[in-house]
């Protein structure tokens, strides 16, 4: 069931690179201002955020499928909220229900993936799940590929995001998420009570509460997604401003990167359950850090394409295992919430990081980024000598489930 799932998830996510990509260049071209365009961005990832806690603890009391559905429909609904948005009100209206619909639909998912998934393999699971949503996302960009040709030249003649294409590509992501969501419901089971006869087993060791060491994730997870989604939307203007302005050159540039989310973190994720959580974690945060640092030396898009590409590869090992070590340090009848602490740590970081960091870069454009690498350097220490991780534990707890 759970490779259902992971394709429910990507046929949900079809609308991810539009957003990112599309979204401010769309937003421009019906009158948005700059500060609006980051409202756009803010109000999303705080209803995300938003969605975390309350939906965690449901998913402990009411299950896990009710939520997946609830999360998709609203997904669908977003969609054509999307597709009928002709002014920045409505285009604020979409992106707050879509956020919550994300947050939803995944926070479900990654507590699904627990469920289904003994300790030995949730790396790679985890990986799966994770790598649904960007192939989701990869499958929507290519599909608006031909629209966008169709239906995106404006009476200059020049490709642009027109209000005609960007309802066309919405109303198709809406179809998208409704056949996700008849698949849900057909096809997938809830997966809460598979897992309650060996928890209850195992509740000498988990004691039905959180470990503390959830909380020391979520501040670390906090830290560093404050940090490093911080500097994201100031990365292209450092290289549009230094390097080219050519926007197809350096999507080129980031385009192995995309590839790299895409396919791999199905295969990174088995090297959580090898090598334990925290080594691809650390590794994932260090790279990241090291990658910050360059940025303001590099001179060309070749080394920006290396660096990206391979800081790619290391994430996509290391988010798999953050949420495997969510997945051990919790069990089933408390899943939801420890889930929604770390994701709600995650997305928290998001909302806090881009307006710390863009008050930096006011004041010195290389800014953001050495702090974002002392502030990954720090995290990974964190990983290393204070995180600790319960794999063994769980081991020990899955064989006496047994």
């Amino acid at each position: 069931m759970l490779r259902q799932l992971q394709v429910v998830v990507s046929l949900a996510s079809f609308s991810v690179v539009i957003l990112t990509a599309g979204l401010p260049i769309y937003s421009t071209e019906i009158g948005a201002s700059g500060f609006e365009v980051g409202q756009l961005y803010a109000i999303g990832a705080l209803m995300t955020a938003v969605a975390r806690p309350i939906i965690g603890r449901a998913l402990d009391l009411y299950g896990r499928k009710l939520f997946l559905l609830v999360g998709i429909a609203i997904l669908a609904i977003s969609m054509v909220l999307f597709a009928a948005s002709r002014s920045v009100i409505m285009l604020l209206i979409a992106s707050t229900t879509q956020g919550f619909g994300l947050g939803t639909m995944l926070l479900s998912a990654y507590a699904m993936t627990a469920d289904l998934t003994a300790a030995e393999g949730r790396g790679g699971s985890f990986g799966g799940t994770e790598q649904a949503q960007y192939q989701g996302g990869l499958y929507g960009g290519l599909l608006a590929i031909p629209i966008l040709f169709l239906t995106g030249f404006n009476p200059q003649g020049q490709l642009r995001v027109t209000p005609t294409a960007w309802s066309l590509m919405f109303v198709l992501y809406a179809v998208s998420a409704l056949v996700a969501l008849i698949i849900a419901g057909f096809m997938l089971v809830e997966t809460y009570n598979l897992v309650q006869h060996t928890e209850e087993k195992i509740a000498t060791i988990n004691h039905n509460k959180i470990n503390p060491q959830l909380y020391v994730l979520m501040a670390i997870v906090g830290l560093t997604s404050a940090s490093s989604s911080g500097i994201a939307p100031f990365i292209l203007k450092f290289i549009q401003d230094h390097i080219t302005q050519d926007v197809s050159m350096i999507a080129l540039a980031y385009l192995p990167a995309s590839i790299v989310w895409g396919f791999l973190p199905s295969k990174m994720g088995i090297f959580a359950d090898r090598l334990g959580r925290k080594p691809p974690i650390a590794i994932g945060l260090l790279v990241s850090g090291a990658f910050s640092a360059v940025i303001p030396f590099i001179t060309a898009l070749f080394p920006l394409m290396a660096f990206a590409t391979v800081e790619a590869v290391c994430y996509s090992a290391a988010v798999p295992a953050e949420q495997a070590l969510v997945a051990d340090m919790t069990g089933g009848k408390q899943r939801g919430i420890g889930f929604g602490l770390y994701t709600l740590g995650m997305s928290a970081g998001r909302v806090v990081g881009p307006l710390v960091m863009g008050w930096l870069y006011d004041q010195y454009r290389t800014g953001p980024f050495f702090a974002n690498a002392m502030i990954l350097l720090i995290g990974t220490l964190l990983v290393l000598f204070v995180l600790r991780d319960p794999a063994r534990l769980s081991k020990a707890a899955s064989q006496i489930g047994r």
